[in-house]
């Protein structure tokens, strides 16, 4: 039994860490956009490239990863509101919980564009 369990926590601990390293790469998209200023930044397609496999392309986390990592449903309207654009943007650059930090892998702009393309996912009154 205890064999079970060390195997168990094993191969949890190796998927936390295989989703983390696939979420805190640069890609190709992060790299190209990441001398222009916010206003040319395509968030969405940063989005899709750094954000899609946990929060889904939705915003709503309901990702095999989202689930797993428990990532935040960015269209939940209470979230919306109580959050901050400083703490969204803290939250991009510092990474909270499971969620990779972006600080040194995105540009200032492109860390602020795609905050404020997160609240496009704000739910419509």
């Amino acid at each position: 039994m205890k064999n079970k369990i060390v195997i168990s926590s094993f191969f949890i601990a190796l998927g936390f860490l295989l989703l983390n390293s696939g979420c805190s790469s640069v890609g190709p998209k992060a790299k190209q956009q990441a001398g222009l200023p916010k206003e040319k930044v395509d968030a969405p397609a940063l989005f899709a490239e750094n954000c899609a496999t946990c929060h889904g392309k939705d915003g709503r986390a309901k990702t095999f990863h989202g689930r797993l990592v428990g990532a935040q449903n960015l269209t939940d309207a209470k979230w919306q509101e109580t959050s901050s654009d400083a703490e969204i943007i803290h939250a991009i650059k510092s990474g909270p919980k499971v969620m990779p930090a972006f600080e040194n892998k995105l540009s200032e702009a492109e860390i602020e564009a795609l905050a404020a393309y997160v609240r496009t996912f704000k739910p419509t009154q």
